[in-house]
């Protein structure tokens, strides 16, 4: 990837886009310092099998979520998130207030100066939607999770980053426990310009006995960013999942596929 062009810039831009994030589902271990904000906005397309009947079986989704990044201090900031969504499904069709969320991150170790960077963050959700259906209900949710990166490679342009994250969803009617892998691998072309792969592994468990849902997603991933401007575009196809609706994938609590797009902006 114009590697004969660009490996004598990577030295230098690689310590300044150590904490650079280019995937759309896992978070890294950079955290915006006191007195510094960042707004992201991303937008994901969902696609699935739907319960009822009608729309071909399926249903088609856009979720919005807005999340307002600020600075505690030098190693911590907090998360606001206001989620939105589009549906159309068998049941509804039409545009909803999705829920909120509130998060925390703490850096633990910074990658800027070779080996690994870590993080932890606590994140508690409000929702009331569900996302295959349209259907009104009420979630509270609970997690906590662990982010490591590390930058590689000669010139330190191959960057990996993985996170595991547990935690507890409640409806009124079932309290479930949830568990997420993910982890991609992506190569900087410049100091513009980064592409590479990400894999999620999640899985729910009711009254931590039974499977309720599983799935393994990867696909590739695509970013760009300037200045205090970012941007990704990651697709995701649901590889295998339980309980199986074609084959061995699930298709009515997981997505058959999903594409995210996600902007940033640094002030």
């Amino acid at each position: 990837m114009r590697a004969n062009l660009v490996i004598p810039m990577l030295t230098s831009a690689a310590a300044a886009m150590a904490n650079d994030n280019p995937f759309g589902y896992s978070n890294d271990s950079g955290i915006t310092k006191k007195g510094e904000y960042e707004l992201q906005q991303s937008v994901t397309m969902r696609s699935g099998l739907d319960q009822g009947a009608g729309f071909d079986g399926g249903y088609l989704g856009f979720d919005l979520t807005t999340q307002l990044e600020t600075g505690l201090s030098d190693s911590e900031h907090l998360d606001i998130k206001v989620n939105e969504a589009s549906l159309r499904s068998a049941s509804f069709r039409g545009f909803r207030f999705a829920g909120l969320g509130l998060g925390y991150k703490h850096l633990i170790r910074s990658d800027a100066q070779g080996g690994w960077g870590a993080a932890w963050g606590a994140e508690i959700d409000y929702g009331q939607l569900d996302g295959a259906s349209g259907a009104l209900r009420t979630e509270t949710s609970y997690s906590a999770s662990l982010m490591l990166q590390r930058s590689f490679g000669a010139c330190r342009q191959w960057y990996y980053l993985t996170n595991v994250s547990v935690g507890l969803a409640h409806d009124g009617s079932a309290t479930t426990g949830a568990a997420e892998w993910s982890q991609g691998l992506a190569r900087r072309a410049d100091e513009h310009w980064a592409c590479g792969v990400e894999t999620v592994v999640d899985g729910a468990w009711k009254h931590f006995r039974s499977v309720d849902h599983s799935s393994l997603r990867g696909g590739p991933s695509v970013a760009y960013k300037h200045g205090g401007f970012s941007a990704s575009l990651t697709y995701l196809w649901q590889i295998a999942g339980s309980p199986a609706t074609e084959g061995q994938r699930d298709l009515a609590d997981i997505s058959r596929s999903e594409a995210r797009f996600l902007a940033a902006w640094e002030f």
